[in-house]
């Protein structure tokens, strides 16, 4: 019997890693509870997910309650039989009092945590661990992941990635860049690296596209090898609270649809780095909409502890009632830089007329992008950014060195251990003022 047992067990492990595709699931709550949670991994239990991306819950609840949480969620997995990833926030105890860290923690079927992946929240922290590098682990169904951060995406290129074809995405981050933000700028990435990323905005499969987006527990099947996959646009819909890039730092100029009905050509540049724009719209076209063609090659703020070296070609506009008969974009981008189409649409754009390539030579990345009968487009261009970070570096340093001064200097000051020795130190001194007004008017 015992012989049986072992059989099975074997056949069955057989049978998971002979598999093509596994099934990912993706959480997405707008009020964030623990009952919640635990009741959706049991639910993506009951659904065969294999792997199940929480969204991060709230930074003082999770760091309170770390250990309570990280126990529950363990349990949880363990009795769906499901891998879970999530982001929490913990307290790191240090000698001026405690800084908060966030953490990536993946647990598989057994509740036991497989990956951690932790960076301090705040840059400028002296006493908590150095981040560490984007964690990796295997799984049971044959398939090895790479846990990152939603900024990881900007920050990380394909020499980071070592052959890793299946990524976890979570922990939320505000960019100042909207083309920067995980919900569009994810499946670029996902498309331009050709690798799966389940993320809380949604599941990618490279250049596949968006697999499922959408409802509370979102699950998608995914293809092992990303390469078997037939090619989509990496089209985004534009969500109602949508924050438009902020063009005042671009060199632009506005799109004559009058002449683009007959095919309009424009050539924008901006230090140095130039766009080639051709656009051609539909006869029937609205002349009083407006949309404008912009370049920009400078560096860009990424959150409060990044800044990033872009060089971008856009068309943007905020009318979604033009037909665009082709849009065309081609520049030489810099040399050592990656490039992503971004493409904004409140319809679904055709494949077969859609082309982003890019030709590397000796001092540049020629990068051409096309659309061929694109309706309701918002944002169609091309974002470069350059990975030698050292270039800007001590920009950012002297740019923001009072800032982050002032910061840490108030950071420290409203410490809860130090605001403690305040008040130790404050009581002592009445105690020491009272005593010696006695003493005095003893004296007298």
């Amino acid at each position: 019997m015992k012989g049986l047992s072992v059989v099975i067990s074997f056949l069955c492990v057989c049978t998971v890693f002979a598999s093509e595709s596994y099934r990912a699931g993706v959480l997405h709550l707008q009020n964030k509870e623990m009952s919640d949670y635990t009741h959706y991994i049991r639910e993506a239990g009951n659904s065969d997910v294999d792997i199940l991306v929480l969204p991060s819950l709230d930074s003082i609840e999770s760091s309170d309650k770390y250990d309570e949480i990280v126990d529950v969620i363990s349990e949880t997995a363990k009795q769906a039989n499901v891998y879970v990833a999530i982001h929490l926030y913990e307290k790191a105890r240090c000698h001026v009092g405690h800084e908060m860290v966030r953490s990536n923690l993946v647990f598989d079927r057994k509740g036991e945590i497989v990956a951690v992946y932790r960076k301090p929240q705040n840059s400028n922290a002296n006493c908590t661990a150095s981040p560490s590098v984007p964690a990796t682990f295997t799984t049971d169904f044959g398939v090895t992941f790479g846990v990152m951060m939603e900024e990881d995406l900007a920050l990380y290129d394909e020499e980071h990635l070592k052959g890793v074809q299946n990524f976890i995405l979570t922990g939320d981050w505000q960019s100042e860049l909207p083309f920067l933000s995980a919900a569009l700028f994810a499946p670029s990435w996902s498309y331009t690296n050709n690798v799966n990323l389940v993320s809380t905005s949604g599941i990618y499969s490279g250049k596949a596209g968006l697999k499922a987006g959408s409802g509370r527990l979102a699950v998608a099947d995914l293809l092992k090898n990303v390469e078997n996959e037939v090619s989509v646009v990496p089209s985004v819909n534009t969500p109602v609270n949508f924050l438009a890039e902020d063009l005042n730092l671009f060199v632009m100029k506005q799109l004559d649809l009058h002449a683009s009905a007959n095919g309009y050509t424009e050539t924008i540049c901006h230090r140095s780095f130039c766009c080639e724009f051709y656009v051609k719209t539909a006869k029937d076209t609205k002349t009083e909409s407006t949309y404008n063609l912009a370049t920009f090659n400078g560096v860009r703020p990424f959150g409060a502890n990044h800044n990033v070296a872009t060089q971008i070609c856009v068309l943007s506009g905020s009318d979604s009632n033009v037909n665009f008969e082709r849009i065309s974009i081609a520049a030489n981008f810099t040399k050592q830089s990656s490039q992503y189409p971004i493409v904004q649409s409140t319809a679904v754009l055709p494949t077969e007329s859609f082309n982003f390539e890019v030709k590397s030579n000796a001092v540049s990345e020629q990068v051409t992008l096309d659309l061929e009968n694109g309706k309701n487009v918002i944002n169609f261009g091309i974002f470069g950014k350059n990975v030698n970070v050292d270039l800007v570096k001590d920009y950012v340093v002297e740019k923001n060195a009072t800032v982050d001064g002032q910061s840490e200097f108030l950071e420290y000051i409203f410490n809860e251990d130090v605001q403690e020795f305040v008040d130790y130190v404050w009581i002592r001194l009445r105690v020491l003022i009272v005593v010696v007004s006695i003493y005095i008017l003893e004296m007298m």
